[in-house]
């Protein structure tokens, strides 16, 4: 893996955070708290490009993310919200 990997990050506005943990069925794999998550989320992004890696951060809004989850019949879970970003990743749209 050199600098050419990308990582694709869930990224959350601190607006959207209490409404993602209600839509998500697995809430409890996230801090309670924007200010916790964000924390934590630039820190593995900081240990990303560490190692080399590229970090791509795709915006996870509930309305979007739920319809995607519709569509594919998927529940709004930590899968799901990684296929969401992977896929958003690969048609180029990070954080718009």
């Amino acid at each position: 893996m050199r600098g050419s990997s990308v990582v694709a990050l869930p990224w959350f506005r601190r607006r959207d955070y209490a409404a993602l943990l209600r839509l998500f069925t697995d809430p409890e794999k996230l801090p309670e708290t924007f200010d916790v998550w964000l924390q934590r989320a630039e820190a593995v992004e900081r240990q990303s490009r560490k190692s080399g890696l590229a970090v791509a951060r795709i915006l996870v809004r509930p309305a979007p993310f739920a319809a995607w989850c519709k569509e594919r019949r998927v529940a709004p879970d930590q899968r799901a919200r990684f296929a969401y970003v992977h896929e958003v990743s690969r048609q180029g749209d990070p954080l718009p």
